[in-house]
């Protein structure tokens, strides 16, 4: 077994279609099973990749977003599902990577809070977006790793906030989504900066929503592109109209999700499929609010990646001297 392969997880109840010969198979890569795929998850149920003859394999490398892009860019799989950022550092650095395709357009991250902590700032539910902010000094805030988007939105919090991020909090560097969970509920933080059903579970065992990400309560990066579709220009364009018909399923899966009718039918057959063992209750809430975070079309807004860069240049070590507009393409959205 290669290195590569040892890596992965696969997701259970996942497997390639065997008998559709005529089919394209697919490869996605993602860092975890997550609510931010759900485009994706949603096109695989409602049986929109089968309509485009497309066969989808999804893999879960848990070791992060540049490992599940860099297995893209070694020709090991074929679509990254993931943070442009990541894209923009490997394009950056000379890699054939391209943003093809918009799959949520809100950073759906939030920040949940110990109710100690809201009772000594004194928030209410009403309380205004900056005040959540200053809520977090001095407080120990977890997050996945450095430089990961849940650091970059920790500092980004405390600076809109006017507060220093190496000096009035304490940023900790917890590794995967389920250590941060754990060290915040054997209180070893005060926060964290999560994202749905995680955030869902946590607010229901009795912790307070902070932030609600997918909601648009980050100010200034409101509408910038948070999860997008990434793959090498080469595979893209080697056969443009399999990379339309991979779009034109993303495309019927985004617009099931704003539609209440078809959300409702959708939701159950994700949670069967990608999230059996997680609470109902809690799914459902996750979905609802994470809906109004999803594109409403795989189409990349012309801003989004120079709006990514001059916030990773603020919030990132890493220089960048790509043009944002040549790390993205339309050229193959369905019409």
């Amino acid at each position: 077994m290669s290195a590569w392969k040892a890596l992965i997880v696969c997701v259970a109840g996942l497997p390639v279609c065997q008998s559709a010969a005529a089919q394209d198979k697919i490869v996605f890569t993602s860092s975890s099973v997550s609510m931010l795929n759900l485009p994706i998850y949603t096109a695989d149920v409602m049986g929109y990749f089968n309509e485009q003859k497309i066969a989808p394999e999804i893999v879960v490398l848990k070791t992060g977003g540049a490992t599940a892009l860099a297995a893209v860019l070694s020709g090991n799989a074929n679509v990254y599902i993931g943070s442009p950022s990541t894209a923009l550092g490997a394009a950056n650095k000379g890699a054939d990577a391209v943003v093809f395709g918009a799959i949520m357009t809100e950073v759906a991250l939030n920040i949940v809070v110990h109710k100690a902590a809201v009772e000594k700032a004194g928030l209410t539910a009403t309380s205004p977006i900056l005040d959540r902010f200053r809520a977090l000094k001095g407080l120990k805030i977890g997050v996945t790793g450095a430089g990961s988007a849940t650091h970059q939105v920790a500092q980004y919090a405390l600076k809109a906030a006017g507060l220093n991020p190496e000096r009035d909090a304490t940023i900790v560097f917890v590794n995967s989504n389920e250590d941060m969970s754990a060290a915040y509920m054997s209180n070893r933080v005060d926060a964290v900066v999560t994202a749905n059903p995680a955030s869902d579970q946590l607010v229901r065992d009795g912790s307070f929503l902070l932030v609600d990400g997918a909601a648009g309560a980050y100010p200034a990066l409101k509408g910038m592109a948070h999860i997008v579709l990434v793959g090498k220009k080469r595979w893209i364009s080697a056969e443009p109209e399999r990379t339309t018909r991979l779009l034109a399923a993303i495309k019927s899966a985004e617009l099931a999700i704003h539609d209440d009718k078809m959300a409702a039918e959708a939701r159950g057959l994700v949670q069967a499929k990608y999230f059996p063992q997680l609470d109902k209750a809690v799914f459902e809430s996750a979905w609802e609010s994470v809906r109004s975070a999803i594109a409403r079309s795989p189409e990349v807004a012309p801003d989004a990646m120079q709006r990514n860069v001059d916030f990773l240049r603020e919030f990132s070590d890493q220089k960048y001297t790509i043009a944002p507009d040549s790390v993205y393409t339309n050229a193959y959205l369905p019409k």
